[in-house]
C-alpha cells in the first residue's frame, strides 16, 4: 500500500514538473497566465519558442486533452483556471504563488526526489525534525505543517500527543513577555462527574423538640449552640394537663391500694367460709379495675414525657405539681432557640432544634446528561471557596427518580463526614462524585490548560523562543490546582504555567492580519 501510495506521489510531482516546463515553454507569442487571488499583480508565465519542430498544448489546440474545457483569456485549462472559478481550488493545499502551482506540484521550489508518501504526511507532528513534504516556513523556521503561526486551522486535526509549533521573533522576546514553565508532574487522579452542592442538616439525626402538653415556659436551662446529651433537661414548662395527670395517677395508685387490700381480705374470708365467693369475686374484679386505672394514668405521664423514674417517684411522693421537664432524646448541638421564659406554647411548637453535626447531608444537582453515570453507592467528595477544604463522604445515599421539572437536573443526596465540625448548613460547594479507581496521569497547574475551539491544549518549551502547541486530553481534578492530563503529556516536560495566554496570543496572531505564507 505505502508503495503504491508513493508511486502516485511521484507521478503527480513527475506530471507537475511536465505541466510546469509546459507552461514557462513558448511557441512564439508571449502570454500570461495568473495565480488564483486577484488578477492584479499575478504570475506571468513567460512562453518562448520551442526548438523546431516542437510544439506544445498551450501553441497547438490539438495537443490538449479532449473534453476539456480551455480558459482562453489565462490559457489554462478551464478546472485549472482558479482565478475564473476560485470554488475549485482546494484550499487545504499551500499554494505556490510565485509559479502558479500547488506547493507540491512545483518542481521549481521542490526537486522530484522530495517525495512523501499521504501516510507519511498524516504522521504525528511531535515526532517530525524535517518537513517530510520539504516545505519550510522560512519566517518562523519550522516545516510549514508544523507552522502554527501560519496553520492555526491545522490545530483542530492534532490528536492528543500531536502539537504545532510556535516561535517567538527572538528568545528575548519569550523572556520579556514573562513566559515561565514549570515540570509537569506525575500524579494519581479518577474520572468524576462535578456538580454543584448544599449543605444541610442530617435529617436522619435532626430532632424538632416540642412539648407534649401546652404550658407556660418557666425556665430555659441550655442555650443555642450547647452540645447536650440524652435526657438532659432542656426546658421547664408550667402545666396544668400535667397537673391534672399526676393528680389523676396518684388518685389511681391511691384508690389501687384500697381496692387491693379489700380483695385480700375477702380473700382470707372466703378460705375460712365467713364470706361467700361471690363477695371475693366482686372485690377481686374491683381491684382489677383500680389496677388498669393506674397503669393508664401512668401511660399518660409517659406520654407527656416522663421517665419510668420519675412516674415511680410521682407515684412515693404522691407529687401533683404542675412541672413539665422537656428532655434532649439524643446527643447532638441545639442549632436553633425558640424558647423564651413567659411564652404560652402547645404541642407541636418547637422550643429547640437539636443536630447532630458530625455528619451532614450533600443536596445534588447533577446535569441530566450525566444521570446514567452516577448511582447509589458512589464515593463523594466536596471542596469549598479556595477548594483548600476536602471532605470525604462515604456515599450517594440516594439518587432521585425524576428529572426537576425547573431546573431540568436530576437531585440526590450524600452523606459527608463533619466530625470536624468544619461544615455548616446552607453552604454551597463543588462536589465530585468518583466514577472510577485512581489511575496514573500527569498534573499540570490549572493556569497552564488553554482551550481553542473547546479543546484542552498546553504549551511545552521546545527552545528559548520555540514552543508546542500540544494537544492532551485531561481528567479533571476540581478540588486543587492541577489539572489531570492522561494522554498527550509525558512527566518532567516543561509546561508553560505562566504567561500561557501570551503564547496563546502569539499562536493567534495570524488571524488578526497576514501570515507568513501571504504575498
Amino acid at each position: 500500500m505505502s508503495t503504491t501510495i508513493v508511486s502516485l506521489a511521484r507521478l503527480r510531482v513527475l506530471g507537475a514538473a511536465l505541466l510546469l516546463s509546459l507552461l514557462t515553454a513558448s511557441c512564439g507569442d508571449t502570454t500570461g497566465g495568473e495565480a488564483p487571488g486577484s488578477e492584479e499583480g499575478a504570475t506571468t508565465i513567460v512562453h518562448e519558442p520551442h526548438v523546431s519542430g516542437e510544439t506544445c498544448f498551450l501553441c497547438d489546440e490539438s495537443l490538449r486533452d479532449a473534453g476539456r474545457l480551455w480558459c482562453r483569456e489565462h490559457d489554462r485549462y478551464e478546472d485549472r483556471c482558479w482565478i475564473c472559478h476560485p470554488e475549485l481550488q482546494d484550499k487545504s493545499r499551500l499554494y505556490c504563488s510565485e509559479h502558479g502551482l500547488y506547493e507540491d506540484e512545483c518542481s521549481l521550489c521542490r526537486a522530484p526526489d522530495e517525495e512523501s508518501s499521504d501516510e507519511d504526511q498524516r504522521s504525528s507532528s511531535s515526532s517530525r525534525s524535517v518537513p517530510p513534504d520539504g516545505l519550510l516556513c522560512n519566517e518562523h523556521r519550522v516545516p510549514e505543517l508544523d507552522c502554527g503561526i501560519c496553520q492555526p486551522q491545522l490545530a483542530a486535526q492534532l490528536g492528543p500527543g500531536q502539537e504545532l509549533k510556535v516561535r517567538f521573533e527572538s528568545p528575548q522576546s519569550a523572556a520579556k513577555a514573562g513566559i515561565a514553565t514549570i515540570p509537569a508532574q506525575s500524579i494519581q487522579a479518577s474520572a468524576n462527574v462535578r456538580v454543584v452542592c448544599e449543605v444541610s442538616f442530617d435529617e436522619n439525626a435532626l430532632a424538632r423538640i416540642t412539648p407534649l402538653a401546652s404550658g407556660i415556659v418557666r425556665n430555659v436551662l441550655v442555650d443555642v449552640g450547647a452540645d447536650v446529651e440524652p435526657g438532659d433537661v432542656l426546658v421547664e414548662i408550667h402545666s396544668a394537663d400535667v397537673a391534672e395527670a399526676k393528680s389523676a395517677f396518684v388518685s389511681a395508685v391511691v384508690d389501687f391500694d384500697l381496692k387491693d387490700g379489700a380483695c385480700k381480705r375477702e380473700q382470707r374470708l372466703a378460705e375460712k367460709k365467713i364470706s361467700s365467693e361471690r363477695e371475693f369475686q366482686e372485690a377481686e374484679a374491683a381491684c382489677r379495675t383500680a389496677e388498669l386505672t393506674v397503669s393508664t394514668a401512668r401511660q399518660r405521664l409517659l406520654n407527656f414525657g416522663f421517665t419510668e423514674a420519675e412516674a415511680d417517684m410521682v407515684r412515693e411522693q404522691r407529687d401533683t405539681s404542675a412541672t413539665l421537664l422537656v428532655r434532649a432524646p439524643f446527643a447532638g448541638t441545639l442549632v436553633q432557640r425558640e424558647a423564651v421564659v413567659g411564652e404560652a406554647v402547645a404541642p407541636g411548637g418547637a422550643l429547640f432544634t437539636l443536630a447532630d453535626l458530625d455528619t451532614m447531608w450533600l443536596s445534588l444537582a447533577i446535569p441530566a446528561d450525566r444521570y446514567s453515570l452516577v448511582r447509589e453507592g458512589m464515593p463523594v467528595e466536596v471542596a469549598f471557596g479556595d477548594r483548600s477544604s476536602i471532605h470525604s463522604a462515604g456515599e450517594l445515599t440516594w439518587v432521585s427518580n425524576a428529572i426537576d421539572e425547573k431546573s431540568r437536573m436530576l437531585r440526590a443526596r450524600a452523606v459527608v463526614d463533619n466530625a470536624d465540625r468544619s461544615l455548616k448548613a446552607g453552604m454551597f460547594g463543588e462536589a465530585r462524585i468518583v466514577l472510577s479507581p485512581e489511575e496514573a496521569a500527569v498534573g499540570v497547574p490549572r493556569s497552564a490548560l488553554q482551550l481553542y475551539e473547546d479543546q484542552p491544549y498546553v504549551f511545552v518549551r521546545l527552545e528559548e523562543d520555540l514552543y508546542s502547541l500540544r494537544r492532551i486530553e485531561v481528567l479533571d481534578r476540581p478540588f486543587d490546582d492541577l489539572v489531570a492530563v492522561v494522554a498527550g503529556l509525558q512527566p518532567n516536560e516543561p509546561v508553560v504555567a505562566e504567561g500561557s495566554f501570551t503564547v496563546m496570543s502569539e499562536f493567534l496572531k495570524s488571524r488578526l492580519g497576514a501570515g507568513c505564507v501571504d504575498d
